[in-house]
């Protein structure tokens, strides 16, 4: 009798074996997150400037790092300095994986606490970092003559053309003027910088700076091999130990500390410039970020990780990148680049209070 009960058991736990691998194969078939969706990547500023740009060539060869290849979309969302479109991701994007964000400028908003961010960015799910810098220019005929970038200390009153006074890039142009001595005219309210770029052309302005897809691909060819305007210096990328890092992709020009201390024999100091270097932490070691909403699934931040590493060596697209943008996206991945991220967000108390109240003295 126990032989019996012994041995039907033994063909139970049989079929129950069988039974647990023939199913096997149908669980392993789970389809890919992404598969047959639609992955639409929000810009915070308008269609035609750098950031449309760049964020269009990454999305022609995203697709085939994601597994199921999904269609890859890029929606402009221009206004409010940018931040229009990270309220929107914030507070209205679905938190399903199928929206994400790239972003300019936006970690600097959340390092000062600007009141008109209204969402905490350290909640989004962050999937990169692109740092790239930014190259200063001015138009040839400020008196008394530009001619090459030391004349810019010599240079008389000019107009700078911003596109809002909580934007990094219009506080980091008037930090660098304020630490240089220049006498300026603030003019700010331009929705993006191919509108500022214009703005110049016309003589409205005299001075902009832009990231270098766009003065690679527009300010280089039109406007200073025309001899129109001249180039200055580009932005700082400041590594975590505060030391000045060179750009491998301008390597005629100087980064803003190096051309300081040419041109006055010492490097610059003060909170004007500790304010400075917190900028551009995070707007350039950050220029761009990749983002999703805050409390999307972690396997949409892991899948979209691997994709951008995966990206970052892709040489179709690093070739088209740089023949489209005349430089070699460098992407802050992963875990590092996270690290990189928590960290450009933290300046100190001192350099936050000073920044909100210069921002706050060009409102005035």
């Amino acid at each position: 009798m126990a032989r019996r009960r012994w041995r039907r058991f033994i063909i139970l736990c049989g079929f129950a074996i069988l039974i647990a691998n023939s199913n096997a194969p149908f669980a392993a078939e789970k389809a890919p997150f992404y598969q047959g969706k639609t992955l639409n990547i929000v810009i915070n500023f308008a269609a035609g400037g750098p950031t449309d740009i760049e964020s269009r060539i990454f999305a022609k060869h995203l697709s085939r790092h994601i597994p199921g290849n999904p269609t890859v979309t890029i929606q402009a969302m221009g206004g409010g300095g940018g931040l229009t479109a990270v309220n929107y991701i914030g507070e209205v994007a679905k938190a399903d994986g199928f929206t994400a964000a790239y972003f300019t400028g936006s970690l600097f908003q959340h390092q000062i606490k600007d009141p008109a961010l209204r969402v905490d960015l350290g909640k989004f799910g962050f999937v990169t970092g692109v740092h790239g810098v930014t190259v200063s220019y001015i138009r040839s005929d400020v008196a008394p003559g530009m001619k090459k970038p030391a004349d810019f200390l010599k240079a008389q009153k000019f107009r700078a053309a911003g596109l809002g006074v909580s934007s990094s890039k219009d506080v980091r142009f008037r930090l660098s003027f304020d630490l240089l001595g220049l006498k300026y005219d603030y003019v700010t309210g331009y929705n993006n910088s191919s509108d500022a770029r214009l703005a110049v052309q016309r003589g409205e302005a005299q001075y902009h700076d832009e990231t270098l897809p766009a003065y690679r691909t527009q300010v280089e060819p039109n406007m200073v091999k025309t001899g129109m305007v001249i180039p200055l210096y580009y932005t700082d990328l400041v590594a975590p130990s505060g030391e000045i890092l060179v750009s491998r992709d301008v390597p005629e020009l100087l980064p803003f500390t190096y051309f300081y201390r040419e041109m006055f024999g010492k490097p610059p100091s003060g909170i004007k410039y500790e304010a400075l270097k917190a900028a551009n932490m995070s707007s350039t070691n950050m220029t761009r970020m990749v983002l999703l909403p805050p409390k999307v699934p972690a396997e949409s931040i892991a899948i979209l990780r691997k994709a951008f590493d995966g990206l970052s060596k892709d040489q179709d697209f690093l070739q088209e990148a740089i023949a489209a943008m005349r430089f070699q996206p460098r992407f802050e991945v992963g875990d590092a680049g996270e690290r990189l991220f928590k960290q450009a967000s933290q300046a100190s108390p001192e350099v936050v209070n000073f920044l909100r109240k210069y921002i706050d003295e060009a409102n005035r």
